[in-house]
């Protein structure tokens, strides 16, 4: 028995020996399969890292290319909207000065038409102002050669007057000489004519009238003008075709000058 006892005592120490040699080698694949494990999660997560990089690197990438792309689609519009913009100013430009220079043309043209109005009414003017002059100047033949008619009958039906100096002698000294006038109610006063109306034309004519002791007009003359002949010939040519009340000396009538003054006014 203690034989037995002895023969068990020695393989204790071998059994435990294996015991802990079994216990090592687990521990150590243990350890082992730990850092494996280790090595792979932090291998794994470094690749899915670089796949998040990567793909982070790709979107911004994207982006930019997207940034640039929509940058020069903007300066592209730019473009255009900036070439549009100047074709319609041009547009605008080239049709502002065409509609000025229709105005300018409008204006000349009616400048034009009024100028040669203008010019036509003064050739009219003066065309009329001739014959109005022509006219005057066939009247004053006409009145001259009727006062010389008036004259030489005057002078066939009255005799011959005594000298001069006979008769002052016969003349009191105390004679009343009353002159000699016009008779207003015998004729018509003179018209304003219509070309001096149409100038604004006034003035004041003094007549001098040579007259029959019957107060018959036998001629009459402008001695001081009105400052326009138009005036001048339409007062001699009414007025010569009166009656006068001779002069008379001592309430008896006898041949004398009758000056007469007729005033041009417009009225207004």
């Amino acid at each position: 028995m203690n034989s037995i006892m002895t023969a068990n005592t020695g393989a204790e120490p071998v059994h435990k020996k294996a015991t802990v040699q079994s216990a090592e080698t687990f521990i150590a694949v243990v350890l082992f399969a730990v850092c494996a494990t280790a090595g792979v999660a932090a291998w794994l997560i470094n690749y899915l890292q670089g796949d998040e990089a990567r793909s982070v690197d790709s979107i911004d990438t994207v982006q930019v290319y997207a940034s640039l792309a929509d940058g020069e689609l903007a300066s592209e519009e730019d473009a255009v909207l900036e070439e549009w913009r100047q074709r319609l100013e041009t547009s605008f430009s080239q049709r502002e000065q065409a509609l000025q220079q229709q105005e300018q043309n409008a204006m000349l043209a009616e400048q034009a038409a009024a100028l040669a109005a203008a010019q036509a009414a003064a050739e009219e003017a003066k065309l009329a102002a001739e014959q109005a002059e022509q006219r005057a100047r066939s009247a004053e033949i006409a009145r001259r050669s009727a006062m010389e008619a008036r004259r030489e009958r005057a002078e066939a039906k009255v005799a011959p007057a005594p000298p001069r100096e006979e008769k002052v002698a016969k003349v009191s000294a105390n004679a009343v000489r009353v002159p000699a006038s016009v008779d207003w109610s015998t004729c018509d006063k003179p018209r304003y004519p219509r070309a001096a109306v149409r100038l604004k034309q006034e003035g004041t004519v003094t007549l001098a009238f040579s007259l029959s002791a019957s107060g018959e007009v036998l001629d009459g003359r402008v001695q001081e003008s009105s400052g326009t002949s138009r005036l001048d010939n339409a007062a001699l040519e009414a007025i010569v075709k009166c009656q006068f009340t001779p002069e008379t000396l001592d309430g008896r009538a006898q041949p004398s000058t009758a000056l007469v003054r007729f005033g041009w006014r417009l009225n207004g």
